[in-house]
């Protein structure tokens, strides 16, 4: 059963990460041979402040 974790940072619409999440199950079909019933995908949206890239936060412009 393959597991995926798909952090994001938040501000992106519903639909995107919806489309995103069947994309990647779709991929993930395709490429493994892994039933779409067995395939979980959890997305997690972390706020941009709390989140950097080396001292950067993403929230900083």
């Amino acid at each position: 059963m393959p597991i995926v974790h798909i952090t994001l940072i938040e501000g992106r619409e519903s639909e995107e990460i919806e489309k995103c999440m069947k994309g990647v199950a779709e991929s993930i079909h395709h490429s493994l041979n892994a039933p779409l019933e067995t395939i979980r995908i959890m997305v997690q949206e972390v706020p941009p402040n709390r989140f950097a890239v080396g001292t950067k936060l993403k929230s900083e412009k």
